[in-house]
């Protein structure tokens, strides 16, 4: 009887591990191919700027001229720069002392002779210019410092 228990029990082993096997297979068909997807660039245009309606209405406000900067000449040591400037009439000129030492600005030109006064370290002397002319100038602390200022009208 023990043979036949063993058969019996033999018999119903082997249908559980079918019946498990058969229902993952099942489940699962491993035969069966999933297409992977495919997916195709749509064509895209270009991104376009975006006006809007006010923008478009509004006019563009008319240029300005703008002003430009005072002329200047930097007082460096030893000499200034630009050594020769052009203006037009009425312009001023200031002079900075962009040096360690002090200096001065003295010149001469239609209308006669003009002088800053000693000019320390980051001081500043402006001049206007409302005659036509040539005026020479130069450091009368140290000579060999010459400058130039056309007066054009």
């Amino acid at each position: 009887m023990n043979f036949f228990r063993a058969a019996i029990l033999a018999v119903v082993v082997g249908l559980a591990v079918l019946a498990l096997t058969r229902s993952t297979t099942l489940s699962q068909p491993a035969s069966v191919a999933t297409p992977a997807p495919s997916r195709v660039p749509l064509p895209t245009l270009a991104p376009e700027a975006i006006i809007s309606r006010i923008s478009r209405e509004t006019p563009a406000p008319p240029p300005r001229v703008t002003p430009s900067a005072q002329p200047h000449v930097d007082v460096i040591d030893y000499g200034f720069s630009p050594q020769q400037i052009s203006v037009q009439v009425g312009a001023s000129i200031t002079w900075a002392n962009d040096g360690d030492d002090g200096h001065d600005v003295t010149g001469s030109g239609p209308g006669g002779e003009w002088r800053s006064g000693p000019l320390a370290p980051s001081e500043r002397y402006t001049r206007q210019f409302n005659l036509t002319g040539i005026f020479e100038y130069d450091c009368t602390i140290h000579p060999e410092m010459r400058g130039r200022v056309i007066v054009q009208s």
